[in-house]
């Protein structure tokens, strides 16, 4: 044999071992060739916490069997009271053919008012500071965020709301501080993985609107992308798309302009709860954002001591809707399905303030 063919020989064993020494070293993840049934299995054995703040966001497929498979149908909630400070949690879930009630307090720092819960981050105001202040809740460590440069002075006012929100597409959070003028004002904070700002605050061009008191400083977030603020002034909504940064002028549904209504997270969609009588309720969803394309779902007929209610949220699977009574500093569900109304083993104190958590609900990955 020749020595070129030798070494030509040799060369291409050098090759083979090569590519042999890095399929070793090349890690394979066995749950690609899981199917979904067993993958599934696997995903419920794991507590809440993980499902919610961190298996959902491994991958696509993921993702989409924990909210599609309904792992997290849940309506999660804090209420705070606003004496001590002191916080519980709140966790609705479907069990047959009612609901079930886990309630759990909260051990976080007692220094304000929670404005905002996103995953493991809550957004909370220091009113001592006036200053915001973020906290994480698996990590037990929190910062305070740097001055916002909006022209009520940077903190959180009657006329100012701020919010926190995940950016899916980018892996980041994005800090909110919105101001109703007028004009309307708006700046965003990027926070890096450590939850500390990253950047100085961003001005956000904002469309020319009326600027008015909000009904609440704390606005309704669906699918943690899309924000609503209620300027019941004008009896329209100020909402965000947090992933395109665009501010947007969304009006009412119907004829609701005229009536008492409520704006509530309900099943991955904004909902609102109308009407001025008992006999008179509707609930309507905004089906697109883009378009502000709204549906009506049913008109509902609640028994008249439930008239004083206030929605605070739904389910996933759109049969449940969450109301807070007065009547009996309670809670209570509306069975959308059976047109019932039935109490919830849920004591509201005086001072207790609600806070929705949002639900990253993103089955529909376009941005």
């Amino acid at each position: 044999m020749s020595i070129e063919m030798e070494t030509s020989i040799s060369k291409k064993e050098s090759k083979d071992e090569k590519t042999m020494r890095k399929r070793k070293r090349k890690k394979i993840d066995g749950f690609v060739f899981l199917p979904d049934d067993i993958l599934f299995d696997i995903l419920k054995r794991l507590p809440d916490a993980s499902l919610r703040y961190k298996a959902k966001y491994v991958c696509k497929r993921w993702l989409d069997l924990i909210i599609n498979m309904k792992l997290l149908d849940h309506a999660s909630f804090i209420l705070q009271k606003t004496g001590n400070l002191t916080a519980r949690h709140v966790d609705i879930r479907e069990e047959g053919e009612g609901l079930q009630v886990k309630v759990q307090d909260l051990d976080i720092p007692r220094i304000g008012i929670i404005k905002s819960w996103g995953n493991e981050l809550m957004l909370i105001s220091d009113y001592k500071k006036q200053s915001l202040y973020i906290y994480n809740l698996i990590t037990k460590e929190g910062s305070y965020l740097p001055e916002c440069n909006a022209s009520c002075g940077g903190y959180c006012i009657i006329k100012c709301g701020v919010a926190i929100s995940f950016d899916m597409f980018k892996g980041i959070y994005k800090v909110v501080h919105l101001f109703m003028g007028p004009p309307i004002e708006c700046h965003i904070l990027i926070l890096r993985s450590d939850n500390i700002a990253s950047s100085k605050w961003k001005k956000i061009q904002a469309p020319c609107m009326n600027g008015g008191s909000m009904y609440s400083s704390n606005p309704v977030s669906v699918q943690g992308r899309y924000f609503h603020w209620d300027n019941y002034i004008d009896k329209r909504l100020v909402s965000m798309d947090m992933v395109k940064e665009e501010i947007v002028d969304m009006s009412l549904p119907g004829d609701c302009k005229g009536v008492d209504y409520t704006i509530f997270e309900m099943g991955g969609s904004l909902a609102l709860f109308a009407g001025d009588s008992p006999d008179k309720s509707e609930i309507w969803i905004l089906k697109d954002f883009q378009k502000k394309t709204w549906e009506k779902l049913q008109s509902v007929t609640l028994e008249k001591w439930y008239y004083r209610r206030f929605p605070v949220c739904g389910v996933m699977s759109n049969r449940y809707i969450i109301l807070e009574c007065k009547y009996y500093n309670g809670m209570c569900y509306y069975d959308v399905k059976n047109g019932v109304v039935k109490m919830l083993d849920i004591h509201i104190n005086v001072d207790d303030g609600c806070l929705i958590q949002h639900h990253q609900v993103l089955n529909n990955l376009t941005a």
